[in-house]
């Protein structure tokens, strides 16, 4: 499957995750260009033939944690905001949710990012199909009267934006204030923003 063997057994799944994490681990510190097979299985402590058990090549390890990512993401935030019906609510659960994974697991940035280095294509994917969720719940929530009718592709990569260099405030430029309560902070922020806009009118 797209140069990845899963295995079968309890002992080649932890060896697997063990491989999966000592790569994650070198894209992050070091960079996927900098970073080779041997590297990996030498931090992973396994044999170099036993790498290439499940997967192809060292592009084949970084897919597998680009599409990790994107499940662990979007399943931490629906974890996160089941049964709830309020959009509002609901996108501040899932802004607040999104920047404590991302200050907890910097390494997915990381890598989410390099992707675009490294092909193109992986970045467009890794976003469109995150674009692809988002637009069904702001349609679901328009439908229902919680939202005004701005363009939903649009709008989706608006608050995409707003959740990613937020997260980069709090893990990168200002990572001084990245407690629980300093991300609860920003993210009231945030959502005065929304709620209010940031132009002052003549109305």
């Amino acid at each position: 499957m797209n140069g990845i063997a899963m295995p079968s057994t309890k002992r080649g799944l932890a060896t697997f995750e063990k491989i999966c994490r000592a790569a994650e681990m070198l894209f992050h510190t070091r960079g996927y260009n900098a970073t080779t097979v041997f590297d990996i299985v030498t931090e992973a402590g396994v044999a170099n033939g036993t790498f290439y058990l499940y997967f192809e090549d060292k592009y084949a390890i970084f897919r597998r944690l680009l599409l990790e990512y994107s499940h662990r993401i979007r399943s931490t935030i629906a974890i996160a905001t089941e049964g709830l019906t309020d959009r509002r609510e609901k996108e501040r659960i899932g802004i607040q949710t999104f920047i404590k994974y991302v200050r907890d697991n910097p390494q997915s940035y990381t890598i989410i990012w390099q992707s675009l280095q490294i092909d193109k294509k992986l970045f467009i994917d890794y976003y469109s199909n995150f674009a692809a969720h988002y637009i069904s719940g702001l349609k679901t929530a328009e439908e229902d009267g919680q939202l005004k009718a701005y363009d939903p592709l649009t709008t989706a990569y608006f608050l995409m934006g707003v959740s990613n260099f937020v997260g980069l405030q709090v893990i990168l430029f200002d990572s001084e204030h990245s407690s629980d309560q300093d991300i609860d902070r920003i993210v009231d922020q945030v959502m005065l923003l929304l709620d209010h806009g940031l132009f002052k009118t003549n109305d």
